[in-house]
């Protein structure tokens, strides 16, 4: 990455969105890369019990649910996106199960559904972009580092693991703010990123 004099953290991080959404494949991996992706996750995981959550893609992100299906980690904590900057809201859902449309035209699952409660969580992110320091470059709006830095407030176990395409890995270090939250993990449909692997 070019730091592009002038421009603030906040601008530095807009000039690059663009570009990394554009690039990011038209197709989903394929079977054999979500079992790869499957098994990579399996390994990171926490000794149960501990409660999933995952998303919807939009904009072309890489889909978590087959993964989710694999883990048999039904139901699974899906977001609800507050109309002010805040945490986000999980509630558990399961295929099958009610949905709304929310704030950006996501689908989430309605208020009444039941609350994430665990005391031990695995949080399956989507990103923009990352880097080999595994920060995560959003789409600008805080919700997730809002989200991690609650719940480890809450005093909760939280395993932070970001889904990618190998194409959302910068190769220089992202502008960073204080309030980006570093990931545990970025698995991508080839490779595992984590501080043992980082290349």
């Amino acid at each position: 990455m070019v730091q592009r004099v002038g421009l603030s953290l906040t601008e530095q991080k807009a000039a690059l969105r663009g570009a990394l959404i554009t690039g990011r494949p038209s197709q989903q991996p394929s079977a054999r890369q979500y079992d790869f992706m499957a098994k990579a996750i399996r390994a990171l995981l926490p000794t149960p019990p501990f409660q999933l959550t995952a998303y919807l893609p939009i904009r072309r992100e890489l889909d978590p649910l087959p993964i989710v299906e694999q883990l048999a980690a039904f139901p699974v904590g899906l977001p609800r996106t507050p109309h002010a900057p805040g945490p986000l809201d999980f509630r558990l859902w399961s295929p099958g199960d009610a949905l709304e449309e929310g704030l950006f035209k996501t689908q989430e699952p309605p208020k009444t559904a039941l609350e994430l409660t665990g005391s031990t969580l695995v949080i399956l992110l989507p990103l923009v972009g990352f880097d080999q320091g595994l920060f995560r470059l959003g789409y600008g709006g805080g919700f997730y580092d809002r989200t991690l830095d609650l719940f480890r407030t809450q005093g909760r176990d939280v395993t932070a693991l970001g889904l990618a395409y190998d194409s959302q890995r910068v190769t220089e270090p992202l502008p960073v703010e204080p309030t980006d939250e570093v990931l545990h993990a970025v698995i991508t449909p080839t490779t595992v990123y984590d501080p043992l692997h980082l290349t």
